[in-house]
């Protein structure tokens, strides 16, 4: 069947998707076709199922197992991976244009999901050929190419709602693509992670003490703020969950991409090439939750590579697949491996799928691993009760900072990463300090780790030329090439993220703005 389509949009969309076509980041360039060409209507796109999810059970089955208390991991189980097989040469639907560009396009739907993740086992796209995947409310992410695979597979960002669209254009002149992909498993949502259902996770869901990073206890923090990311995976052994972790200077400063996290979140090769990483999802207000004109899930970063980790100090270092988008302004973390207890910490991280949180505590003890099996000796800070916010599932991996008073050393650094404990808010409104504790894997254990392996410790990989240096500055991702002296930005929010254009993505932060 030909579709008519407009030579002048068939243009535009070309030069739009030029622009991004390097850029293995979140993309929401000109939209795809299914959304913006009217021949569409009427036509049928054949749907293909994979098992649904009583979301609401689902979320009250994975919150008793956390609710048994005791010290436990804070990771969080996000979706249910449920296993498919779709390829364009035998599912879905194939469409030709009058300028002999080749359409595809198929359904996946997966009942009482509340958003989705489609899994590539293969991604091999011919030369020139863009994919899409839509999900409700006009929500998108594309274009991508075969620049964006992973060793052949590629994790898609999530998308809203139980059914999503996956799209692929390819050019008159590109080779057959009937075996260019294979859809081979769909991540079935149940925590709500766009807040389209007003459910207890999600944006804005997290317990009432947490606090905001644009509030006045984030404020010495700008820096270290935007080095902190959240992100999801599929687990080896089975789902996929959400983590945080921090993206960390090393001592040359040339911003190599290393991002520190928790090795009981992410600590093999296939786990690392799921990954994909939000940045700046945060509110930009202290009350209240408020997207950048972007929106919350906008910046996202795939695929890793695991360079060294070690169970029982906890960590894993990974290297991200590319560098990051310069309009996203990161920051490289700064980091202490002196092994010295600040004064007091502050902790940055994304509790139960919500915005960007910070929590305050007193001087760490050092003790031994607190989430079993533990092996090692004297391998955790063990910190709380925080006199401020508090952690839960989604926190793991996330970066602990000596206090900007620190009068033990230099302030401001990353001491450590959290395993987990039990650390909750005091009660249903936001009273301090709040109860329990929780450990964090030493990052001065983890720069030396055990033997004379680079695969378990970080002093190889970021003192690459043994100068022996145990405290450094950060960097700005886009700092000049000559690292500026030591100082911290005046901005908790990236310079311009508030004035993104937002057209793409109107319907989405409708959904996303919920208050807490």
């Amino acid at each position: 069947m030909t579709k008519r389509f407009s030579a002048a949009l068939r243009r535009t969309c070309c030069l739009a998707l030029a622009c991004v076509a390097g850029h293995a980041a979140a993309r929401q360039g000109e939209p795809p076709l299914s959304l913006v060409d009217n021949a569409r209507v009427g036509i049928e796109i054949p749907v293909e199922s994979v098992r649904g999810v009583d979301a609401g059970a689902r979320r009250a089955a994975v919150q008793k197992v956390v609710d048994t208390g005791g010290m436990h991991d804070k990771r969080e189980r996000v979706a249910d991976l449920q296993p498919t097989s779709i390829t364009p040469a035998s599912q879905g639907r194939w469409t030709t244009l009058d300028d002999g560009t080749r359409i595809w396009r198929v359904q996946v739907n997966a009942a009482g999901a509340t958003d989705l993740r489609v899994n590539f086992g293969r991604f091999a796209l011919p030369r020139g050929a863009r994919l899409y995947v839509i999900g409700a409310d006009r929500y998108y992410q594309g274009p991508y190419t075969q620049a964006d695979a992973m060793n052949t597979t590629f994790h898609a960002p999530v998308v809203p709602g139980d059914t999503a669209t996956v799209e692929l254009q390819v050019p008159a002149a590109a080779d057959d693509a009937g075996n260019a992909l294979e859809i081979s498993a769909i991540g079935v949502g149940f925590r709500d992670v766009f807040g389209r259902e007003k459910v207890t996770t999600g944006p804005g869901k997290s317990s009432a003490c947490n606090v905001n990073v644009a509030c006045p206890l984030g404020q010495p923090y700008p820096d270290e703020i935007r080095a902190v990311g959240q992100y999801e995976y599929t687990s080896v052994s089975g789902g996929v969950w959400a983590c945080t972790g921090t993206l960390v200077a090393d001592v040359p400063h040339d911003r190599r991409n290393y991002f520190l996290t928790a090795a009981h979140c992410v600590s093999h090769a296939a786990e690392a090439q799921s990954m994909v990483v939000y940045w700046n999802y945060q509110s930009t207000t202290c009350s209240g939750l408020n997207a950048p004109a972007g929106g919350f899930l906008n910046d996202d970063q795939h695929g890793a590579t695991v360079r060294a980790t070690r169970a029982d100090a906890d960590f894993s270092l990974l290297e991200m697949n590319t560098a990051p988008d310069p309009s996203w302004n990161l920051h490289y973390a700064g980091w202490d491996a002196s092994n010295v207890a600040p004064s007091g910490t502050v902790g940055i991280h994304h509790p139960l799928g919500d915005v960007k949180k910070i929590t305050a505590g007193p001087q760490p003890v050092t003790t031994d691993g607190c989430i079993t099996p533990t092996t090692g000796q004297n391998t955790h800070w063990f910190a709380g009760p925080y006199t401020q916010g508090t952690t839960e599932s989604g926190s793991s991996g996330s970066g602990l900072f000596a206090i900007a008073s620190n009068a033990n050393g230099a302030p401001r650094r990353l001491i450590g990463t959290l395993s987990g404990g039990n650390a909750e808010c005091s009660g249903t409104t936001p009273t301090q300090p709040n109860a329990g504790r929780d450990c964090y894997g030493k990052f001065a254990i983890a720069w030396i780790g055990s033997g004379t392996s680079s695969a378990n410790r970080l002093r190889d990989w970021l003192d690459p030329a043994n100068t022996g240096t145990l405290v450094i500055d950060g960097i700005d991702q886009n700092a000049p090439a000559a690292p500026a002296p030591p100082g911290h930005s005046r901005h908790a929010t990236p310079p311009g993220l508030d004035a993104r254009t937002a057209s793409k993505t109107a319907g989405a932060l409708r959904n996303h703005a919920v208050e807490d």
